[in-house]
């Protein structure tokens, strides 16, 4: 969005938001109204069953104002560091923090308070499966499930998401090919947009 624009654009955007919170239904006009404005469409689509304090840090993450920090829980040093790579390429999200097993990642959890914990399920001490049982009962922000061993349809990808991941995707791996790992790092970035309420990643 220009900056110009935007300069005029946000604090309207987070008045309504704040309208809206408070009950005031026309908020919901002005924020579709506003949402038409060159760079904002991306906003449209989550106006409606979206909280009023999400809408306000949809509308910062525009300007790039607004970070949301991210969590790596997985025991391979070379996938954290993929990942790592893979969540850089988002202006909306920030690496914060690392863990190589699922007991020191429940510590990172608490610590670090991220948005979104991108987890691994095969892990030692306590594995992905483990860690959501744990997350499920005061853990923060949001999981996202990368792993080779939760297949899409298969019974450990169900078992996560019974226990309260977000979504499953696939590891970004390059085994067969670097388009593959890019591919890959594609559909994990746009999961973790999703399952933040993000616009999607360019």
């Amino acid at each position: 969005m220009d900056p110009e624009l935007l300069a005029a654009f946000l604090p309207e955007w987070r008045a309504a938001c704040a309208r809206l919170a408070a009950g005031d239904a026309r908020a919901l006009a002005t924020l579709r109204s506003l949402a038409e404005a060159p760079g904002a469409e991306s906003l449209a689509a989550a106006i409606d069953g979206t909280a009023p304090a999400a809408l306000a840090a949809l509308g910062d993450a525009l300007s790039g104002a607004v970070t949301h920090p991210v969590l790596i829980v997985d025991d391979s040093p070379t996938m954290r560091r993929i990942l790592r790579e893979i969540i850089a390429e988002s202006p909306a999200l920030e690496w914060v923090g690392e863990a190589a097993d699922g007991e020191a990642g429940l510590d990172a959890m608490a610590r670090l308070q991220p948005a979104l914990t991108l987890l691994d399920i095969e892990m030692p001490k306590l594995d992905g499966l483990g860690v959501l049982r744990h997350w499920a009962l005061r853990g923060p922000g949001v999981v996202l499930v990368v792993s080779s061993a939760a297949a899409a349809g298969g019974a450990v990808a169900l078992e996560a998401l019974r226990l309260g991941a977000s979504a499953v995707v696939a590891k970004p791996s390059g085994a067969l090919s670097l388009d593959m790992q890019q591919r890959r790092g594609a559909a994990l970035l746009e999961a973790a947009h999703r399952v933040l309420g993000l616009p999607n990643a360019a």
